[in-house]
């Protein structure tokens, strides 16, 4: 490469051009410092030197300045923004003293880039490989050292925060040192040595950053032995979940329901297990349509034999909104199966029928014979009748108009329309979905569970509980030849092959990643997927666990559990069967939904619509008061992706873990910390002391990562856990950081976090109290 200046500059010299080339670190530092800020004088390398004579520019810079000792750090592109800070990815060297040193240093720095924990935090975000630069700076030597927030991160007092370590701030990125903190109205104690004007001038300089740059910002700082200030770094505070608003959501959701529901109500996830995130406004409206009466779910009830809804209010549905996402009310769904008898569904481990004393009254006895009646006849009638149920609910999918139609034929039928005539064709199409449609989805899931638990009650009487649920896990997996497993296989198969890629998208188009949502794209709209490497074939080990399993069964039930499980697995066949054909119709809803917002430029945020707010749009309508709504409600879902829920839970549960209790009981499975990163998640604790020890692929959904501390190396566990809890680390560390921008709930401070939690305990992080508290 040329040794041409332009390759390195000084960046107290820096022009307005090389200031938007040289990296977000780098250029904040050069507009302070020639700006008068205290800021080490330092320069930039644009491009990594090839040969040692490519370093020629810089080594003359630094003998003109007296080779002072220099530390180097990586500087990228979009790095240090308000949305990615790329916390840690990169690379900090120190202490440089020596040309060889310097040549080190620098190439080191390029190559940060390419480290996987950078690759892993780019790709969670979906960010392109950013060009890297790197920054040269002199070396201070820190008696103190931190950072200032202009405004806390972690709560709602909108006052600045600094937090303080004795040495190098790198410890306290790192999370080795748990920090020193002043607030305007407070502290936690003080260094040896410290100062009070130290705090004055860290203000100072502080909130004058603030009003340079433009923007809240979270600044780096050093004072040395001689107790001069410097300015390390600066940035805007990263993915900031505006504290305040985000507990009064939180506050807001569960006052409403608090005063809709009672404490004893309980909600399932299960039906909506693969519905990742929170979902948008019309894919909820619509599925909430769905549980209504006289639509799919009360018309799938009702043909099997049970109660149905009965006579609701037009609105009432069984499916809730909770914290943003679908979860059906168990409560509600009590009478839908046998009307008013003594009987309640008990949620845990997983929602059951049982005999509830508390429900024992005149009128519950008198309609107890008339409940066990029912229950005896729709038993009878699923086991009589269930193949026959199943076939019909295959003939009412395949009846549909799209059934027969490739994705080609289907995304035609929804193009060059007329507005009116868009509007009345997705009014017809989502009335269909939620009535008839989904009717043979439900009829067969309905079919499914009840078979599911005559098994497991069949295989309890000879095995334990937990392995029968593992067994039948075993028995409903590899065994199976769905039409999903071929379209998986057919999928695998493309590697690059436009004419494989072409007949894929004719028979799968209508599916797609996350098609739940209909805000996310279907295949026909993506791009030949990028060739992939083919997975593992499957093993032998689970039929000698079937085998084994038979063995275990008394010689009176084997014959009924091999009838079952055959039921079983041909209902599952079944029910992918009629997926396939109900995603018709619902990739046909997203189209009209496209097309419809092409005439008013909305685009995606369409879907942040209900169905009614669609069919009311009008030509030349002002959308200003829409867009607020939309931008209102995308901003609610934003905060709401902070809170991961388990599958079961109780409104108790929930005031349980979002309300501060000084109760005794409460108390004692109460563990605080300090708030690192705002939200809520529940899950199973997973105890790590060497991430490159753990098999990322073997991690289940739900684990709470706990930890000492963390590091950029730990990045990719990250991106596997729900929440995390360390022992050390302050607002500013690695773990804090990156935990806000993934919206992970994160508690530091907890001293013996590794020791206090068990392995396999479940838990609930509240990252916004800085709690951690035992599930009951």
């Amino acid at each position: 490469m040329s040794t041409d200046i332009s390759a390195f500059q000084d960046i107290g010299n820096a022009t307005t051009t090389e200031l938007r080339r040289m990296g977000g670190k780098a250029a904040t530092l050069a507009q302070l410092l020639q700006k008068g800020f205290p800021v080490p004088p330092g320069f930039v390398v644009f491009q990594e030197p090839q040969s040692p004579d490519d370093y020629a520019p810089l080594l003359s810079w630094w003998n003109a300045l007296g080779r002072f000792p220099v530390a180097a750090r990586s500087s990228a592109s979009g790095e240090d923004s308000g949305d990615f800070s790329y916390a840690g990815q990169f690379v900090t060297l120190l202490h440089i003293k020596s040309p060889d040193e310097l040549q080190g240093a620098v190439k080191t720095c390029f190559q940060a880039v390419h480290r996987t924990s950078s690759k892993t935090y780019a790709s969670h975000f979906d960010q392109p490989e950013i060009p890297m630069h790197v920054l040269v700076q002199r070396m201070i030597e820190s008696k103190y050292s931190g950072v200032f927030f202009s405004t806390d991160p972690r709560d709602s007092s909108g006052t600045w925060l600094v937090e303080v370590v004795e040495g190098q701030g790198e410890q306290l990125v790192s999370g080795q040192v748990t920090p020193y903190r002043f607030s305007k109205d407070d502290k936690t104690g003080t260094p040896t040595g410290w100062r009070s004007e130290y705090l004055d001038t860290i203000v100072q300089w502080g909130l004058k950053v603030e009003k340079e740059l433009g923007y809240k910002a979270d600044m780096e700082w050093a004072i040395d032995a001689d107790g001069r200030f410097w300015i390390l770094q600066s940035r805007p505070i990263t993915a900031q979940a505006a504290p305040a608003t985000f507990r009064k959501t939180l506050d807001e959701e569960l006052k409403r329901l608090t005063d809709l529901h009672s404490e004893d109500t309980a909600w399932d996830g299960h039906t909506f297990a693969e519905w990742t995130g929170v979902p948008s406004e019309l894919t909820f409206d619509l599925w909430q349509q769905t549980f209504q009466e006289n639509h799919a779910f009360d018309l799938a009830l009702k043909s099997i034999g049970y109660e149905g809804l009965g006579h609701r209010t037009p609105s009432f549905s069984l499916l809730d909104r909770v914290f943003g996402r679908a979860y059906l009310n168990l409560k509600s769904l009590e009478p839908v199966y046998f009307g008013n008898s003594p009987y309640r569904i008990h949620p845990y481990p997983r929602p059951h029928l049982e005999f509830a004393w508390d429900k024992v009254n005149l009128k519950t006895l008198a309609r107890a014979p008339v409940g066990v009646l029912k229950m005896a006849q729709v038993a009878w009638k699923i086991q009589t009748e269930r193949k026959e149920m199943g076939l019909k609910a295959v003939q009412l999918a395949k009846s549909l108009p799209a059934s027969n139609k490739n994705a080609f034929e289907l995304l035609s039928e929804c193009q060059n329309h007329k507005l009116d005539s868009q509007q009345q064709m997705l009014k017809d199409l989502c009335h269909q979905f939620t009535t008839e449609v989904m009717q043979s989805t439900f009829i067969v899931t309905l079919l499914i569970e009840s078979t599911t638990q005559g098994i497991l009650a069949l295989l309890n009487k000879d095995i334990d509980k937990k392995n029968s649920e593992h067994a039948l896990q075993t028995l409903t997996g590899p065994q199976l030849h769905t039409i999903a497993s071929l379209m998986n296989q057919d999928h695998q198969s493309i590697q690059g092959s436009q004419t494989k890629w072409q007949s894929f998208i004719s028979q799968y188009g209508h599916r797609g990643v996350g098609e739940l949502e209909l805000s996310h794209p279907r295949w026909i709209e993506t791009k030949i997927p990028t060739p992939t490497k083919p997975s593992a074939s499957r093993t032998t080990s689970e039929n000698i666990t079937i085998q084994e399993l038979e063995k275990n069964i008394s010689n009176l039930r084997r014959p009924i559990f091999v009838q079952e499980l055959k039921e079983l697995q041909n209902l599952l066949q079944i029910r992918e069967e009629i997926k396939m054909t109900v995603m018709k119709p619902y990739a046909q809803i997203r189209w009209l939904c496209l097309a419809i917002s092409s005439n008013f430029d909305l685009g995606n945020d369409i879907f942040w619509l209900t169905l009614d707010e669609i069919l009311s749009l009008q030509p030349a309508q002002d959308l200003t008061p829409l867009m607020t709504l939309i931008h209102d409600r995308q901003n609610k879902t934003q905060f709401l992706k902070n809170i991961d829920l388990p599958m079961v839970f109780s409104l108790k549960d929930l005031k349980n873990v979002l309300k501060e209790d000084s109760s005794s009981q409460n108390l004692a499975s109460l563990v605080k910390g300090v708030s690192l990163s705002a939200g809520i998640a529940y899950g199973q604790v997973h105890i790590v002391n060497d991430p490159e020890s753990e098999n990322l692929e073997s991690w289940p959904e739900n684990y709470i990562l706990v930890a000492e501390a963390t590091d950029p190396g730990w990045t990719p566990l990250f991106e596997k856990a729900k929440g995390v809890v360390v022992s050390r680390g302050g607002v500013l560390s690695h773990c804090a950081i990156v935990a806000r921008e993934m919206g992970l709930p994160a508690v530091g401070e907890v001293r013996g976090a590794s020791h206090i939690f068990k392995e396999g305990e479940y838990v609930w992080v509240d990252g916004n109290h800085g709690t951690i508290r035992r599930a009951d």
